[in-house]
């Protein structure tokens, strides 16, 4: 369902599984072994060592399943602990399911969005204050010059509500409309409240509200822009500290007042790991990933398939198109950060059940409830580059509508390479699809549901970096083509001879990022394009590299605008590396190629036909002459620096989920004190590929039956350092 809450779970939390219900139900339930394992720790994944605050992903009711597939799973443990040494047996001793039903409901839409559920579906934001701090200012728009304090005016459209803001709540502007609803091709940004002059809580007047970076210059242009305040974190709007009472708080009133408690969060969270920095930060002044919020979830990352290599295997591959449609497979080792949308909180109530439905679409009854076309997730302020009706918002699906012949509704799996036990099949997901066909037919994938853990991941890097407010854009941007030419002067460049590459050894990573004078500077497009050298054979030892883009900038403006964005210069991001070299952030080139586009721009800005009617060309010498043109991101966005104090905000720190999700659930229905102990020199060695040698940090212990099938799944609140004798007694109340 979501993770371990630290504060207030139990230290150990267990679970019978599927596979051991259906047993209990043949009267066939024993336990013969057990193992123990680390699959939610990343070693070294930062530069500090402590594993205890990792966060450990809740017990699942299917760790395994049973099932036929689609529903068929096996996942637990990843990475066991091995008894005696490096390699070997896995599993200890401890000292001790026929029929099956499959229900479904709907769950309850939730998110911060109210619309309808259709194609093409307009959205509004909620204001009232189960969702919102304060909604009831906006801003006039050309009072905005770029600088980091907005001035504010109480328009109050929910009397209702009129929370005071703080410091540390973060502040979404809706640039040139009132969001009710959202319909227009908004630029919509997000801040973090750095400091407040006046009173937020009523009609009193002005309020400036400082924020942590530089606003949008529009100060030729008319109009407001609404303004909601969010709270800053898991407050009691949101959630609170300690879970609600089961029954009404009045516990002598029984007459009026015994009634179950049904505590709402009406909100899902959302945290991104990152394990690089992005392209341009510097570490020696910058905080860099390891000061990233979310850092407690690159042990998820890892587990899920997202960071190391040698892990796992993956009955399919994660992979985006570029511009002109090319499939671009993107290995876990190349995954610099994920989103994880997920539904932690203290309410006592399973909204979810124990996972999503995810049955097949039946043309005989479109409408039945438990199909996986039911599940949607919606980005209402999204202005997504594939989409060519240039619409604002975009909705995603595991079955989307339209592409049966396709065949996109299909079961992966996730299996372990330490772990052989666990792959029959695996950890199972589904593609998550937008309803944009590429030429081949084929939609695009942005991210995976896992509907055994009630989580999704966004792995789409474009996605991923708009999903963080710190980018400064709503805007996604597509990955150019890439290919090789031989060195020439086609271009004006007036160059021949010698090439950028010369060896298949040799790899030229790029990106770009887009200028403005007088809009907002935002992060460089978050996809990192990668093309080798010539290989011996060719004619040409050695070539430049062109770029080309397809018509994926449906958003682009060519004037200064509060829809869309404008640009003045485009700046190609470049750097060499030789072999499997990941690029350095700090060792980015700056390449201006504005002589290569500037007479197809309008009036100054770049159109799309600027883009698309231009093959961009990268040279030795241009790639030389740009080795102390080396990025900085913090020129362009306002990142925080090494030693800043105070409030500050920065890539991952966004913890909810600032859209909306729709899914059916599904409980499978089938018709105990075992203790594991661990030995002085025993579990002492872990077969995660992560691990450095050090002691293992233990987060999982599984109960076997005498095949080795997953009977028990229980987790630790926090990863456990393994330490001399221990002992993990399980127990099991059903």
């Amino acid at each position: 369902m979501g993770y371990i809450i630290k504060d207030t779970s139990a230290l150990i939390t267990t679970k019978l599984t599927d596979f051991g219900r259906k047993k209990m139900s043949e009267g066939t339930f024993n336990i013969s072994y057990f193992q123990v394992g680390d699959s939610e720790v990343c070693y070294g994944c930062l530069d500090n060592t402590n594993y205890n605050s990792l966060f450990v992903l809740q017990s699942q009711d299917n760790a395994q399943n049973g099932t036929p597939i689609p529903q068929k799973n096996k996942m637990n443990i990843k990475y066991p602990l091995y008894v005696d040494s490096t390699s070997g047996s896995t599993y200890g001793i401890p000292v001790k399911e026929s029929y099956v039903d499959d229900i479904f409901n709907s769950a309850a839409p939730r998110g911060l969005f109210t619309g309808t559920t259709g194609y093409n579906a307009t959205y509004s934001a909620f204001t009232s204050s189960a969702y919102t701090v304060n909604p009831n200012f906006v801003v006039d728009v050309s009072t905005l010059n770029g600088g980091t304090v907005i001035t504010l005016t109480d328009d109050v459209i929910d009397s209702t509500n009129s929370g005071q803001t703080e410091v540390g709540d973060f502040l979404t502007i809706y640039f040139g409309t009132d969001v009710q609803p959202i319909s227009a091709t908004s630029v919509v940004l997000s801040y973090k409240v750095v400091n407040i002059t006046g009173d937020t809580s009523g009609n009193t007047g002005t309020v400036y509200v400082e924020v942590d970076r530089a606003t949008p210059i529009f100060t030729g242009q008319t109009g407001n822009g609404r303004c909601i305040f969010y709270p800053s974190g898991m407050t009691e709007i949101y959630d609170v500290y300690t879970p609600s009472y089961n029954w009404s708080q009045d516990a002598f009133d029984f007459e009026s007042n015994c009634d179950i408690s049904e505590s709402d969060v009406k909100v899902w969270n959302m945290n991104s790991p990152w394990t690089e920095s992005p392209a341009g930060l510097n570490e020696a002044t910058h905080q860099d990933y390891n000061y990233f919020g979310s850092t407690g979830y690159t042990g998820t990352k890892e587990y899920l398939g997202y960071n190391s290599d040698e892990g796992q295997t993956d009955s399919d591959s994660t992979y985006y198109y570029n511009s002109l449609g090319n499939k671009v497979n993107l290995s876990p080792s190349n995954q610099k950060a994920i989103a994880i949308i997920h539904y932690t909180n203290q309410s006592i109530d399973n909204f979810y059940g124990e996972k999503f439905a995810t049955q097949s679409y039946d043309n005989t009854d479109p409408f039945a409830t438990g199909q996986g076309a039911n599940f949607k997730l919606s980005i209402p302020w999204l202005m997504w580059h594939k989409n060519s009706d240039a619409t604002i918002g975009e909705e995603f699906y595991i079955d989307p509508t339209g592409f049966t012949a396709q065949n996109l509704f299909q079961v992966n799996y996730i299996q372990s390479s330490k772990n052989i036990d666990m792959n029959n099949p695996g950890i199972r997901y589904f593609h998550l699809w937008d309803t944009n066909a590429n030429d081949n037919g084929i939609p695009n994938r942005v991210g995976k549901v896992w509907p055994d853990l009630k989580i999704i991941t966004i792995d789409d890097d474009e996605l991923v970096a708009v999903l963080n407010g710190k980018s400064n854009r709503n805007w996604t941007l597509p990955a150019p083509q890439l290919g090789l030419i031989t060195p020439n002067s086609f271009n004006g460049l007036g160059t021949t001879g010698e090439g950028v590459l010369s060896a298949d050894t040799e790899y030229m990573w790029v990106t770009y990022r887009f200028n403005s004078t007088a809009f907002t500077e935002s992060l460089h497009c978050n996809y990192y394009s990668k093309i080798a050298g010539p290989s011996s054979g060719c004619t040409d030892t050695s070539q430049d590299i062109t770029l080309r883009f397809g018509s994926e900038f449906p958003f682009l403006s060519g004037e200064e605008s509060l829809t869309g964005f404008s640009a003045n210069e485009l700046i190609v991001l470049t750097q060499k590396t030789t072999g499997s070299t990941r690029p350095d952030p700090t060792l980015w080139r700056e390449i201006n190629v504005e002589s290569q586009i500037s007479a197809s721009t309008v009036n100054g800005f770049i159109v799309p036909s600027t883009l698309t009617g231009n093959t961009i060309q990268i040279t030795k010498n241009l790639y030389d002459g740009a080795s102390s043109s080396l990025y900085d991101l913090s020129d362009y966005i306002d990142i925080p620096t090494l030693n800043q104090t105070g409030v500050t905000y920065n890539f991952g720190d966004d913890y909810y989920f600032n859209g909306n999700i729709i899914t059916d659930i599904q409980a499978t229905i089938y018709v105990m004190n075992y203790k594991c102990n661990l030995g002085q020199t025993q579990f002492l060695d872990s077969s995660n590929p992560t691990w450095t040698g050090n002691a293992p940090y233990i987060t999982e212990i599984g109960l076997y039956d005498s095949n080795k099938n997953l009977m028990i799944i229980s987790k630790v609140q926090s990863p456990q350092k393994r330490l001399g004798v221990q002992q993990y007694p399980i127990k099991l109340d059903f």
